[in-house]
């Protein structure tokens, strides 16, 4: 590796040295009985549940008041044109609303996902909901509400913005429109309260609906729910479900447990986190690219650099090549560091391997870079992700933008975001306003990405 020879490798340790710690805590070897009773029905061991970490109240946002009073106290002509903007974004949006009802009247543009799931994210961004509510329920006037598939497109829509009752009234409508509802259905509906932060009603359906509605639990309905509980932290939940699997029946898949090492590794349990892939692996299912970037990401927030870069040695001799995602492993861990050097030398070593950097990795190094004074290549790393058509996210140049902006190179920074709008999800529909305040000349943020779990996971 380029940059390994700077650092003092690690011997080699054996292939098991990753997968059993010799010391087990009470707590770890009682969970591992009980894990193990779980799934090679022996008899299962108490463990006390592990109590999630105390939630940390958000800070309320400041009263603007203030902005309020000195915007009034500057003159009606101030507040004239504040109306008359709002006015022009409103009639905007409700052109691309209603050209957007126009492109589904074609039967090929309802076929592509794809085109729903941008036009809804950037409603969703923006907070309009209403808007978000009135474009879904105009899908019931064509034919193909009648399929499952369709409807489950929907729910799984109104699931990524929050709207989960939504997704639940248009599932008790499902045969007032003459569709079937089966399992697949029900699973969607977990999946929108799961993704709409709602596990308590989650759990909730889950418990009561099945038996109502005379439909039995499938293995990604568990799958479903394990993800939720490991959202909520809840690991006595999490292993009561897994019991439920076992009494049901039904086979654990290489879903439920990369759930679950994403969960362990992610809280730094990674004593428990081995015996499940030890658990996986007695299951005949083989370690796959998912398995090995949770643990990566494991070893990477517990600054283990070298234990990480010992792994990908590992994987290769499982015939397994590490991803974009390993890579960027690497990366938020330097970054939290603020270790530029270590994380543009993981950066160029996953474009000499063929691997092509993704979102995340340009909203991991863009905000590093301008924060490190390096402008030049700020915009370098922007024109490059521009130019292999990264599918941007929202404000992903915004810290280069802001730098250009500050230091004069107003020309420079108004080429970087129209080029960047071309790279946004206006690729596939118009843009819609958020509302948002016009770029300012203040420094660059330097709050860290929040990336997606094999997005990130």
């Amino acid at each position: 590796r380029s940059h390994s020879s700077k650092r003092t490798k690690a011997p080699k340790p054996s292939h098991s040295h990753f997968y059993l710690h010799e010391a087990m805590s009470k707590v770890g070897s009682s969970l591992y009985t009980r894990l193990h009773g779980i799934f090679k029905a022996s008899p299962i061991a108490t463990v006390k549940p592990t109590k999630p970490k105390s939630q940390i109240k958000s800070k309320k946002f400041v009263n603007k008041a203030k902005e309020s009073s000195a915007s009034t106290a500057s003159g009606g002509d101030g507040v004239e044109s504040s109306n008359v903007a709002k006015k022009t974004k409103s009639t905007d949006l409700t052109k691309k609303v209603e050209k957007f009802k126009r492109s589904c009247e074609s039967e090929s543009f309802r076929q592509v996902h794809g085109l729903y799931s941008a036009f809804i994210r950037r409603l969703r961004e923006a907070k309009k909901f209403s808007v978000i509510d009135e474009v879904l329920q105009h899908q019931k006037k064509y034919e193909d509400i009648k399929s499952e598939n369709f409807v489950i497109r929907m729910m799984l829509l109104y699931g990524y913005s929050g709207m989960a009752e939504h997704a639940h009234k248009l599932f008790d409508e499902m045969p007032e429109l003459n569709c079937e509802r089966t399992i697949k259905s029900f699973n969607a509906l977990l999946s929108a309260y799961v993704n709409s932060r709602k596990v308590e009603e989650a759990m909730k359906v889950f418990k009561e609906l099945p038996e109502t509605l005379g439909m039995t639990p499938d293995i990604v309905t568990y799958n479903t729910m394990i993800k939720a509980l490991c959202r909520k932290g809840s690991m006595e939940d999490i292993l009561s479900i897994l019991e439920e699997i076992e009494k049901n029946g039904i086979e654990p898949d290489m879903i439920t447990f990369n759930t679950l090492l994403e969960e362990f590794y992610r809280r730094d349990l990674f004593a428990e986190g081995d015996r499940i892939w030890d658990l996986m692996k007695s299951k005949n299912l083989a370690p796959n690219i998912r398995s090995y970037n949770s643990r990566v990401r494991g070893l990477t927030r517990k600054k283990k650099f070298t234990d990480g870069i010992n792994l990908m040695d590992v994987m290769k001799t499982e015939g397994i090549s590490p991803d974009v995602h390993t890579y960027n492993a690497f990366i938020t861990g330097y970054r939290g560091d603020e270790n530029l050097e270590e994380a543009l030398k993981w950066y160029n070593e996953m474009k000499e391997k063929g691997l092509i950097p993704d979102a995340v990795t340009y909203c991991l190094l863009i905000p590093l870079v301008c924060k490190k004074g390096d402008l030049d290549r700020a915009v370098e790393i922007s024109e490059e992700a521009i130019k292999r058509k990264v599918l941007s996210r929202p404000n992903m140049f915004k810290p280069v933008i802001e730098r250009l902006t500050s230091e004069g190179k107003i020309r420079k920074a108004k080429q970087l975001k129209k080029d960047g709008k071309l790279q946004s999800y206006n690729r596939y529909l118009p843009d819609v306003s958020t509302g948002k305040k016009k770029i300012s000349s203040s420094p660059a943020a330097s709050s860290p990405v929040e990336a997606d779990d094999e997005e990130s996971a």
